[in-house]
């Protein structure tokens, strides 16, 4: 695996590997879930939807900190704890649908606490509030490492851009047009927290829904390691890997870079109600459905670029846009500001309206999507076409647990802010993106070794 370096990853330079069971199947259902589970996100989105919350509420920039840590820490930080107890085991299945049900459970414990804070903003139901968010966040990244260690077996490493392509792809289709006719109107017209007690309903049950749906894949018994092995030998393989494989040191130092410049977005309303000044009522915390449709509305581009660039060119040429995206988008997010209001364009049901800093305000998203985009198809190739088979889920997670403390980053970006201006930020997270676009560049191009072929028994 170490030693994978050879010429780029071309259809032409992929061999036939084994035909893999129910693989068009498992495809099928895959991307339903995807697209599923993208709808889903749309509504209960951390840094536009949840921190558009909590900060109508509060006006606190540092609980707005909290709902990016918890929505990224929880994720990453247990995932290979959740690896070295799964790596053994040949099936992966019934571990996800255990999953699914306990954040199930994490999901009406935020519908609960919700309500209440449409009651009474108090201590009790804030701290239920981010209890119940830490648990869905918690199942959200188990789920994903066990969904991860079984795509490599159940999809053919030559369809595995498109796969994932197709699975954003149809998800932020949905997203957009539940940004702009549901989330936008619900924000705007029902009376706050109730509106967004409704988008968090909606979107607890289609994240159930999501999870649901791929659990109706037929999961065949696949390589796994010999026995269970203690999280302190997880660790030391994963420094190990470090040392020994270079594309994989390099993608380490491109999560943390990211780590960096997902600053901007976390503290995207707060520096944009800041700094435009937006006089639509409820401020610029009320756009948060035009936010998320506009984000969804790149990412949808990206899919069909990202996923193509990944079959043909590999997963380095969607790290190196994902990183040039980064660069530019909190670039673009400084220079907004300082624009003049050149035009003004009433916003259908925002009450309020789109002048040049605002528009250039919602490129820089546009161009944040991109690089998302980008960044985790390219990501989600590489680990699952370059782990060893029966230490998938170790290879993911070592990465996902070991950079998880960078997601305290946002309480160092409110101190930041507090002192230095939300200016100061968005320099730190221009940053970032240059580092990401760096340790792309310096990754080098491999030949895959395919999975297998699609074929139904």
């Amino acid at each position: 695996m170490c030693g994978r370096n050879a010429a780029a990853n071309t259809p032409s330079s992929l061999a036939t590997g084994p035909a893999i069971p129910h693989a068009r199947r498992n495809r099928r259902l895959g991307v339903a879930a995807g697209a599923i589970g993208g709808l889903g996100q749309a509504f209960v989105h951390p840094e536009l939807i949840i921190a558009g919350l909590i900060y109508a509420l509060t006006g606190s920039p540092a609980l707005v900190a909290l709902v990016t840590i918890i929505s990224k820490a929880g994720a990453l930080a247990p995932q290979l704890w959740a690896s070295s107890h799964l790596e053994h085991r040949p099936r992966k299945m019934p571990s996800f649908v255990l999953v699914t049900v306990v954040r199930s459970v994490g999901f009406a414990g935020l519908l609960a606490a919700m309500w209440l804070l449409t009651r009474q903003v108090a201590a009790v139901p804030l701290a239920l509030f981010f209890a119940a968010y830490l648990l869905t966040c918690v199942c959200g990244g188990t789920g994903h490492v066990i969904f991860m260690d079984m795509v490599g077996r159940m999809i053919p490493t030559q369809r595995l851009g498109s796969f994932f392509g197709a699975r954003y792809l149809l998800g932020s289709m949905l997203a957009i047009l539940a940004g702009v006719a549901i989330i936008q109107p619900v924000l705007g017209r029902v009376e706050l927290p109730v509106n967004y007690l409704l988008l968090a309903a909606v979107g607890g049950l289609l994240a159930i829904a999501d999870m649901t749906v791929f659990a109706r894949c037929r999961e065949e018994d696949g390589p796994r390691a010999e026995q269970r092995t203690t999280l302190r030998e997880s660790l030391q393989r994963g420094m190990r890997w470090l040392r020994t494989d270079h594309n994989y040191r390099m993608y380490f130092w491109g999560r943390i870079a990211f780590r960096i410049n997902y600053l901007g977005l976390a503290f995207f309303i707060p520096y944009g109600t800041e700094r435009l000044r937006y006089e639509g009522r409820g401020g610029l915390a009320v756009l948060g459905g035009v936010m998320v449709a506009t984000m969804q509305l790149s990412r949808l581009a990206a899919s069909v670029i990202w996923g193509r660039a990944a079959d043909r060119r590999g997963f380095r040429a969607c790290l190196i846009g994902g990183g040039v995206c980064f660069f530019l988008a909190p670039s673009l997010a400084l220079l907004a500001p300082i624009l003049p209001p050149a035009f003004q364009v009433p916003i259908p049901g925002a009450a309020g309206t789109l002048d040049l800093p605002l528009t250039v305000y919602l490129l820089a998203l546009v161009v944040l999507g991109l690089g998302f985009q980008g960044n985790m198809l390219g990501g989600n190739h590489f680990i699952v076409s370059s782990a060893p088979p029966h230490r998938r889920a170790s290879y993911l997670g070592f990465l996902n647990t070991v950079t998880s403390p960078l997601t305290l980053l946002p309480l160092a970006g409110a101190a930041l802010a507090a002192k230095a201006g939300m200016s100061a930020v968005f320099g730190l997270a221009v940053i970032g993106g240059l580092v990401s676009l760096l340790s792309a560049l310096r990754m080098r191009p491999v030949a895959l070794e395919p999975t297998g072929t699609e074929a139904e028994p």
